[in-house]
């Protein structure tokens, strides 16, 4: 019984003289965790375009700063999605382009029309026919 004693005790000094107990994976060893993703794709609709109506006439401070400068027959115009605007004192007017305006492109929404034969776009009732590689008003 003696020697049980001695053994208890000298277990128990053991025990409690260690630092820590690591009841984990040991140090250095990693366990790799099964992470499950959903990958969620999210389709954004297409901006809308909204279409401002331009009246003949209509006297507007500023135009949008990605318009087109054209000139023809010494006068200038302005160019932005298929309205024209002349510059005046009281700011830019709205106007009606002139026959023989020549544009590189045409502005988006244009329809392609046959008249009398001839293949002619249109945009805003102004017809335009290509020549050369650029569209002209007719």
């Amino acid at each position: 019984m003696k020697l049980f004693t001695v053994l208890s005790a000298a277990s128990f000094i053991f025990f409690i003289n260690m630092d820590s107990v690591y009841a984990g994976p040991h140090p250095g060893h990693q366990h790799k965790r099964l992470v499950i993703e959903r990958n969620v794709v999210v389709h954004k609709p297409v901006p809308v375009r909204t279409t401002v109506s331009r009246v003949i006439g209509a006297v507007l401070h500023s135009i949008p700063a990605n318009h087109v400068r054209v000139v023809h027959t010494g006068k200038v115009y302005y160019v932005h999605d298929g309205v024209y605007y002349a510059k005046r004192a009281s700011g830019y007017v709205v106007v009606n382009p002139i026959a023989g305006i020549r544009l590189a492109s045409l502005p988006r929404g244009y329809r392609t029309v046959v008249v009398n034969g001839e293949r002619m776009y249109r945009y805003r009732d102004i017809h335009y026919r290509k020549i050369n590689g650029r569209y002209v008003v007719v």
